[in-house]
């Protein structure tokens, strides 16, 4: 007869308090994320429950902006952070200033270091980080997949226009007649947006996000204007009719034509979210291409 070894008691009371610690170490996990992407990644990997702050940056999703906040990415207290008693903190390469980045280096808080984000490969990068440190890598895989197949569809779209390819400037603020407005250059997010949509940046004679003038706007001559807007930033619709009715503007191609559109300021935020912006700024550059 086959011979039954039955453990101790003990040892069944062990494993069962050592998987129940494990369970409530996972449910009472505290991450403070910095940093738009890095809080809707989270939110979107089904953890939300385990951020307890953010930053101001992060307005999406909606529950993101009930949480306490630690200061803006750029200008962040690690103070703020550590008085959260975190067990993870997610940063984006945005956090700064660069003394916090070494002061959190130097503390013994487990913390993930996202890229700066400006590609779509820096968002999967991203997502697949956060994604195997909270143990959710089938949850992301969809997300990406979801993300891919969006950036596919205005790719797709894009080739109907292939052999004139529209000029596309984002503004952060339209210029006025007192007033220089904000633009996105070459290599920003914006710029990114721009040729993942199929347009091609108007603003190629400089780099990042920098004043434009009403007469660099007229030397831009752009056929599709691009007004981020969002509750308390970006551009207004007072600001932008201003630029619409202004005369010293009304050859430019976009404005002729009334090719002028706001969109979410939070398309920049280069979250999971990315495909929806892209395909939206797709539709506006297709609607541009019939006009020729």
């Amino acid at each position: 007869m086959k011979k039954v070894i039955i453990p101790p008691i003990h040892t069944y009371c062990t494993a069962i308090l050592l998987a129940a610690a494990s369970s409530y170490a996972e449910e009472t996990q505290r991450i403070v994320t910095v940093g738009g992407a890095a809080t809707e990644i989270v939110f979107a990997l089904g953890c939300g429950e385990s951020v307890v702050a953010t930053d101001l940056s992060s307005i999406y999703p909606p529950k993101a902006r009930e949480l306490p906040m630690v200061g803006y990415v750029r200008n962040v207290s690690p103070e703020g952070i550590l008085s959260m008693e975190p067990d993870l903190v997610i940063a984006t390469g945005s956090f700064g200033p660069p003394t916090a980045r070494q002061t959190m280096e130097k503390l013994d808080v487990d913390t993930l270091w996202l890229p700066k984000l400006l590609s779509a490969e820096d968002l999967r990068e991203s997502i697949n980080t956060i994604a195997e440190e909270l143990e959710k890598t089938a949850v992301a895989a969809e997300i990406i997949d979801q993300l891919d197949t969006q950036l596919e569809d205005a790719s797709v779209r894009a080739q109907q226009w292939s052999n004139r390819v529209p000029k596309v400037l984002f503004l952060l603020e339209p210029p006025g007649p007192t007033n220089s407005g904000m633009g996105g250059g070459l290599n920003s997010k914006a710029d990114t947006l721009i040729q993942l949509a199929g347009g091609q940046n108007a603003a190629n004679a400089f780099q990042g996000f920098k004043p434009i003038s009403a007469e660099s706007l007229v030397s831009m001559n752009p056929d599709l204007i691009l007004v981020g807007q969002s509750d308390n930033h970006g551009g207004s619709p007072q600001s932008i009719n201003a630029m619409m009715t202004s005369a010293a503007l009304s050859g430019v191609n976009a404005i002729a034509h009334g090719a002028v559109h706001a969109v979410p300021l939070d398309d920049l935020a280069f979250g999971p979210r990315l495909g929806e912006a892209v395909l939206r700024w797709n539709k506006h550059i297709g609607n541009i291409s019939k006009l020729d």
